[in-house]
C-alpha cells in the first residue's frame, strides 16, 4: 500500500480519503456552490497530480513480457499519443477529473493494450463475412491486396497455385478475395478449408468448407506494452517527473451538456482523459504460425496494418498513431532489456527476503556502502564485493542478510547497470 500501482490510483483510490470511499462525499455535503466545487478541484488536483508524476519503472514492466524482445515488432506512439479503455466509466461529474476512463494491467498497474484488442483491431481492417457495408467491404479487399503483394517473400504465382488453384488470371477478381477470406478465417477464427485431392478447397453450396485447426497451430495474440519512453521530462509547479509515459489531454464536445439549448459553441466544457504521451515504444507481442503465409510474412503485414491504421480510442483524430525504425537498439545480453544510463536506482516494493534482486547505487566506494529504495524509505546497506564500483554507479544486487526488524543489512553484487 505503501508505492500503490497507478491503476489502483485511477481506480480505487481517486476519490478516497484516508482509504475511505464516501469520506470525500460526506465532507463536501457541509459546503454549498463555489466552496464546493473548489473542495473537489483541490481534492482531484492532488490525486491527478499523484498519477501523472509517477515515472516509468522498465523492470516492473517487463512482467507483461512474453516474447523475446528479439522477435520484437515495435512502434513509437506519435503526437498527440494513445488512449484505450476509454469506456470504462470514470466520471462523477465533479470538477478537475479525469472524465474517461483508462485500461490498466491489474498486476503491474501500468497501462497495456490487451491482446484482445489487437486481435480485434487487426481483424477490423480484414473485410469480414458478416461486413453489411458493399463499398467498405471492397475497399479493404483492394487495400489487403495491394498489401500482401508487397510482403517480401512472397510469390504470387506459388500462392495462387497452392492456394487458389490454376485460373488466377482468369478470374482475379474472385480469387484474390477468396484468398484474403481463407487468410482472414486462419489468421482469426483458427480455421482452415477443407481441400480435394488437388489441394483445390472443398465447396458446398457454392461455399467453402472450413475445419479448426489445432490450437497448438492457431496464432496468438498477447498483451502490447510500454518498453522505454524518451518523452522529455515535464516540468510544473507541483511535482517534477523525470521519466514520464502518461500525461493528461483534452477533448471539447461541441454540446454543452450542462445546457443543450445552447448553442454548440456556447461555452464548451472541455473534458480531460489520461493517455500514454508521444515518443513512448511499445512492443506487440504474438506467437505466430505458419500458414498461408509464413509467420514472417504475418508480422510484416501486421506492422504494415498497425503503422496504417493505428490502434486504441480516437483513432480518427489522431491518437493512437505509430512510426518506426527503432529496431537497432542496444540490448542487454542477460535480460534482453533496453540498456539505458541510469542515475538512480528503481525503487524496490517485493518481500524482502534473501536472494530477492533489487537495484542500488554506490556512495561510499571505499566502504562498500549502496543506496537503494525499499518500500519508499532510503537504506545503506553494506555491499558484498571484491572490487567495489565506482560512486554513483547502478548496480542489481541480492539480499544477503536481514535482521529480525526485517531490515536489510548487507547485499550482495550481481553486476553493473551503467
Amino acid at each position: 500500500m505503501s508505492t500503490p500501482n497507478i491503476g489502483w490510483l485511477y481506480f480505487k483510490d481517486y476519490l478516497r480519503i484516508n482509504n475511505d470511499p464516501m469520506q470525500l462525499f460526506r465532507n463536501a455535503l457541509k459546503k454549498k456552490g463555489e466552496r464546493r466545487d473548489e473542495y473537489f478541484k483541490q481534492h482531484l488536483s492532488k490525486k491527478n497530480n499523484e498519477i501523472l508524476s509517477k515515472p516509468f519503472d522498465a523492470t516492473v514492466n517487463e512482467y507483461l513480457r512474453i516474447i523475446s524482445p528479439n522477435e520484437k515488432l515495435r512502434f513509437r506512439t506519435t503526437y498527440p499519443g494513445l488512449t484505450l479503455g476509454t469506456g470504462y466509466t470514470h466520471e462523477t461529474g465533479e470538477l478537475g477529473e479525469f472524465k474517461l476512463g483508462f485500461f490498466f494491467d491489474h498486476a503491474t498497474g501500468y497501462p497495456c493494450i490487451p491482446g484482445s484488442t489487437v486481435k480485434g483491431c487487426l481483424r477490423s481492417m480484414f473485410p469480414q463475412k458478416e461486413h453489411k457495408d458493399v463499398a467498405d467491404k471492397e475497399e479493404k479487399y483492394n487495400y489487403l491486396t495491394s498489401v500482401i503483394r508487397e510482403l517480401p517473400g512472397l510469390e504470387e504465382e506459388t500462392i495462387v497455385k497452392n492456394e487458389l488453384g490454376e485460373d488466377f488470371d482468369q478470374k482475379e477478381h474472385t480469387k484474390r478475395k477468396e484468398f484474403i477470406d481463407i487468410l482472414e478465417r486462419e489468421i482469426f477464427d483458427g480455421e482452415r478449408p477443407e481441400r480435394n485431392n488437388d489441394g483445390i478447397p472443398k465447396e458446398k453450396d457454392s461455399k467453402i468448407v472450413y475445419q479448426p485447426i489445432s490450437i497448438y497451430e492457431r496464432d496468438i495474440f498477447f498483451d502490447g506494452y510500454i518498453v522505454l519512453t524518451n518523452h522529455p521530462a515535464i516540468n510544473r509547479s507541483t511535482y517534477r517527473n523525470p521519466k514520464p509515459f502518461i500525461g493528461d489531454d483534452y477533448i471539447t464536445p461541441h454540446i454543452n451538456r450542462k445546457k443543450p439549448e445552447l448553442s454548440p459553441f456556447t461555452n464548451p466544457i472541455p473534458l480531460m482523459f489520461l493517455k500514454i504521451l508521444p515518443e513512448v515504444t511499445i512492443q506487440f507481442q504474438f506467437d505466430l504460425k505458419d500458414g498461408l503465409l509464413t509467420k514472417g510474412q504475418k508480422e510484416d503485414l501486421f506492422r504494415r496494418l498497425l503503422l496504417d491504421f493505428g490502434i486504441g480510442a480516437k483513432t480518427n483524430v489522431g491518437y493512437g498513431q505509430f512510426e518506426e525504425g527503432f529496431e537497432d537498439w542496444p540490448l542487454d545480453e542477460e535480460t534482453n532489456t533496453e540498456t539505458m544510463q541510469k542515475k538512480e536506482p528503481s525503487p524496490f516494493t517485493g518481500r524482502i527476503n534473501q536472494n530477492e534482486k533489487l537495484e542500488a547505487i554506490v556512495v561510499n566506494q571505499s566502504k562498500k556502502l549502496v543506496k537503494a529504495i525499499v518500500k519508499g524509505k532510503e537504506l545503506f546497506p553494506e555491499m558484498a564485493v571484491t572490487n567495489c564500483p565506482e560512486n554513483g554507479t547502478v548496480v542489481q544486487v541480492k539480499i544477503n542478510t536481514v535482521n529480525k526488524k526485517n531490515e536489510i543489512l548487507q547485499v550482495g553484487f550481481i553486476r553493473e547497470l551503467t
